[in-house]
């Protein structure tokens, strides 16, 4: 069996490869059910593990604990932050992580007959790649899914955008039966992430189709807000609980702190958020804000009379949420951060496509496609922003950015491209998003950095990348920087630009400087670097000259938070390191 996995922070969908039928088609576990899973676990009082569809709905702190967002917190370095949602030292986010995701795959393996899992392709947010705090989270998953009970015999973490590319790419060849070349811009804005991704797929027809990410950019870090609480991620799940929370604030009777793990809470936001997506409510937001036009136009609502949306119950309460609610927050919470993030990858687009993004006719060579993926990019608010920005107008079926793009399956996208992975009937081109090596004195004794791996180089899994004097020579021995004092190395550096003169010093942990001793007594050591299939890289140290012999080590970085002193780093320019 050959599955994919959508690890979503409010909803997760689980997909495969039909061999039979030779299809990708969504898991669903009981007939009825819908496809996107709720990422919820709920531990009984008697410890029973309750999740997805049949936790989503307990609130009870007296019968049981509810746990949600354990992906957004899987990387979190903050104790206040992960205690604040209900965690604790047994119930982790990992943890619950592996409950989730152990339930859910031997529900798959009994669903279709099946004894283990050949393969298996998880996704994790872009943005995961862009920061030393979250570079973990795909060692984590993968450790996580080894770890259970579920027979697997090989575990793939990719971005959610390189797998949203697989299938969008996949069906236009399928719907369209010609292959497809060129950019895909993919805006993914989920519960917890916004993930905006430019890949750039080379095919020469079905089955014979490359992608390889060329620029990105996002936003989705836990952080604190201006009135105490600590949110999770900038996407759906902020506006909803910041939406419940103005409301209950703006109705005057609630003076005291409100906790988001207290079960009251927790109860409203479900029932207004069941309320908000239902299609009556989604068919009143549309027919309410399109009678003022545009996006820009929707600033207008802020000035007229506040009409009642939509009610919850809070507290016995019963708390009234305005459309002049919905807009205020959407404004304050969301908009700011759609708005920067898409204009800084729009400067990116314009440079590669040699073409403006945000015109009609920017698609007309069927080369460059946008699609939106995700639960929130179904948002009204978020939709109506991004036409405006991209200038969609009211004929947006003929738009050419967006024809022959499946934007129907924008929640099941990622889940059925990492099923088409896992079967691998697309290859992802493996490509760095940052830069890594060690700083050392040069020909002339000054010290500079030395990468390994660079910022956007392809690599080919599994082969090491060493440290040259000159990179623009080839990977020759007497190219390559030789080290003979491995246990002086106490600093590595990495960078997240094409600036290969700065970076940020890392100091090695205990762990790290343990794996560096007792290395045999040779004089001289090259020093290199490796990416697996899942982009997890590995550090590797050879006798100069040699590239296979058993006098070497393989270190694998796949903690940096354990190897490095994360809190310590030190960001330098070339001229600056001693």
């Amino acid at each position: 069996m050959r599955v994919g996995i959508d690890l979503g922070s409010t909803y997760s969908g689980f997909a495969r490869y039909d061999y039979a039928n030779d299809r990708v088609e969504p898991i669903t576990f009981r007939e009825g059910d819908p496809f996107s899973i709720p990422s919820v676990v709920y531990i009984t009082s008697k410890g029973a593990p309750l999740t997805g569809n049949t936790a989503k709905n307990k609130t009870s702190s007296k019968l049981g604990r509810r746990f949600e967002y354990f992906k957004m917190l899987l990387n979190e370095k903050d104790e206040a932050i992960v205690r604040s949602r209900g965690y604790d030292d047994k119930y982790t986010p990992r943890e619950i992580t592996k409950i989730f995701l152990e339930k859910h795959l031997e529900a798959a393996l009994n669903v279709y007959n099946e004894s283990r899992i050949e393969n298996l392709c998880i996704c994790v947010p872009e943005i995961w790649s862009t920061g030393l705090q979250t570079l973990d989270g795909r060692s984590i998953l993968r450790e996580i899914l080894q770890e259970t009970d579920v027979p697997i015999d090989h575990i793939q973490v990719v971005t959610e955008p390189e797998a949203a590319s697989a299938y969008f790419a996949y069906n236009y060849e399928i719907e369209t039966k010609k292959s497809f070349n060129g950019y895909l811009l993919l805006i993914d804005y989920g519960g917890g992430t916004l993930d905006i991704t430019l890949t750039e797929i080379v095919s020469s027809g079905k089955g014979n189709m490359e992608i390889c990410y060329r620029e990105g950019c996002g936003a989705g870090e836990n952080h604190v807000d201006s009135y105490g609480n600590k949110i999770v991620g900038d996407a759906g799940v902020a506006y909803i609980q910041n939406l419940v929370l103005h409301a209950i604030r703006n109705s005057g009777e609630f003076d005291d702190d409100i906790s988001f793990t207290d079960p009251k809470f927790i109860s409203a936001v479900l029932d207004f958020e069941s309320s908000i997506k239902s299609h009556e409510k989604m068919s009143e937001i549309e027919s309410y804000f399109g009678t003022f036009g545009t996006y820009s136009d929707f600033e207008e609502v802020l000035n007229s009379s506040p009409e009642d949306f939509a009610e919850f119950e809070y507290c016995d309460s019963v708390i009234t949420v305005t459309y002049q609610d919905l807009y205020r927050v959407y404004k304050e919470t969301i908009e700011p951060v759609l708005l920067k993030q898409v204009n800084q990858i729009n400067d990116k687009v314009r440079d590669l496509i040699k073409d403006d993004p945000c015109k009609p006719s920017s698609g007309n060579k069927d080369n460059f496609k946008i699609a939106l993926v995700g639960g929130f990019s179904g948002c009204f608010f978020v939709k109506a922003q991004l036409y405006e920005i991209y200038n969609m107008d009211a004929n947006l079926k003929n738009d050419p950015r967006i024809k022959n793009i499946s934007t129907n399956k924008k929640e099941q996208a990622i889940s059925l491209g990492a099923a088409l992975l896992a079967a691998d009937k697309v290859r992802l081109q493996k490509t760095s998003r940052y830069s890594i090596g060690l700083y050392a004195s040069d020909a002339n004794k000054k010290f500079r950095p030395f990468y390994g791996i660079k910022y956007h180089q392809s690599i080919i899994p599994g082969k090491p990348y060493f440290m040259l004097h000159d990179d623009s020579k080839p990977d020759e021995p007497s190219n390559r920087v030789v080290y003979s004092n491995l246990a002086g190395i106490k600093q590595f550096i990495i960078e997240f630009s094409g600036d290969l003169n700065s970076g940020g010093l890392m100091n090695l942990n205990s762990e790290m400087l343990d794996r560096l001793k007792d290395l045999p007594a040779i004089q001289f050591w090259n020093c290199g670097f490796s990416m697996d299939d899942s982009g997890v890289i590995s550090f590797h140290i050879l006798p100069r000259g040699e590239e296979n012999t058993s006098l070497g080590r393989t270190i694998k970085l796949d903690s940096y938070s354990n190897m490095f002193d994360l809190t310590a780093v030190k960001e330098v320019k070339v001229n600056e390191i001693r």
